[in-house]
C-alpha cells in the first residue's frame, strides 16, 4: 500500500503566507494557491500546493578569498511538496472549480491526480518509498521552478541546510560546509580549515591534506541534524554529477 498520499480535501489560500521562514531560505505562497494536506499512513505530514508562489535560498559561503556561491530566487511552477509542521486553514477556504481552473486544474480530482504524479516523480518510485519522521522546526521541500529545475531543500531545527538546485549543491552543518556552485567548490570544517577550488586553482591544499575526513565530517554533521529523513535515495538521484572542471561556469 502506498503510504504517502494527498488528502481529498482541496483548499485555496486567501492571503500570503511563508510556509518556510528561515534565516537562509523562504518559500512563500500568495493568495490563490490551491493546496491539500499530505498524509503518511493517514497522518498529516505536510502540504502539496500549486499556484502563485516563490522561493529564495542564500547559498553563499564566506571564504578566505571572499564570498563563493550564489543566492537563488525564483517562481515556483506546478505542484510543490512541503514536508513539515503546517496549518493553513486560517488563511484559506474550500477551493471551488473556479479556483482550481485558475491554476489549470479542471476540478479537485485533477489536482489530486497531479499531486500523486508529483509524489511519484520527486519522492517515490516503484521499488523505494521515502519515509519521514517529522520533528518540530524541520522543513523539507521538493519542487520545480519556472525553468523546470528540480529543487530539494532541507532545513533542520538548528542550522543544518541541504540545498540542491540544478548543479548547485550547498550543505551546511554546525561549522562544517560543502558548497558546489558555478563559482567553484568550498570545503571547510570546524577547525577553520578550508579547501577552495575556483578559476584560480586550488587554495588551501597544504592545510587540508586530510580533505577526505573534512568532507565526511561536513556532510555527516549536517545530516545528524536532519533525522526526519529516513530514506531519500530516489529523491537524491537528481544530485548533480560533475564529470570535469569544464562543467563549472567559472566567472571571469
Amino acid at each position: 500500500m502506498k503510504r504517502f498520499t494527498p488528502d481529498s480535501t482541496v483548499m485555496v489560500t486567501t492571503q500570503e503566507i511563508e510556509i518556510i521562514s528561515h534565516e537562509k531560505a523562504y518559500v512563500r505562497l500568495e493568495a490563490g494557491c490551491v493546496w491539500s494536506y499530505l498524509l503518511e499512513d493517514g497522518a498529516r505530514i505536510g502540504v502539496a500546493f500549486s499556484g502563485p508562489s516563490r522561493f529564495a535560498v542564500d547559498a553563499i559561503a564566506e571564504t578566505k578569498i571572499g564570498a563563493i556561491g550564489e543566492s537563488v530566487t525564483g517562481t515556483l511552477v506546478g505542484v510543490q511538496l512541503f514536508i513539515g509542521p503546517s496549518s493553513l486553514e486560517n488563511i484559506s477556504k474550500s477551493a471551488d472549480n473556479s479556483d482550481l481552473q485558475n491554476q489549470e486544474y479542471s476540478n479537485a480530482d485533477a489536482f489530486t491526480k497531479a499531486v500523486d504524479s508529483t509524489i511519484e516523480d520527486l519522492v517515490n518510485n516503484k521499488d523505494t518509498k521515502t519515509r519521514f519522521d517529522i520533528k518540530k522546526e524541520t522543513w523539507i521541500f521538493f519542487g520545480k521552478d519556472s525553468s523546470e529545475k528540480k529543487i530539494i531543500l532541507v532545513l533542520s531545527e538548528k542550522k543544518g541546510l541541504v540545498f540542491i538546485y540544478g548543479k548547485l549543491v550547498h550543505v551546511v552543518g554546525d561549522d562544517n560546509l560543502v558548497s558546489v556552485s558555478k563559482s567553484g567548490v568550498v570545503v571547510s570544517n570546524s577547525d577553520g580549515k578550508q579547501l577552495i577550488v575556483n578559476k584560480d586553482g586550488i587554495i588551501g591544499l597544504d592545510s587540508c591534506v586530510d580533505i577526505g575526513p573534512i568532507v565526511t565530517r561536513s556532510v555527516s554533521g549536517v545530516m545528524k541534524g536532519l533525522k526526519s529523513l529516513k530514506s531519500m535515495k530516489y529523491a537524491m538521484s537528481s544530485f548533480p554529477a560533475y564529470e570535469s572542471v569544464d562543467d563549472f561556469d567559472w566567472k571571469d
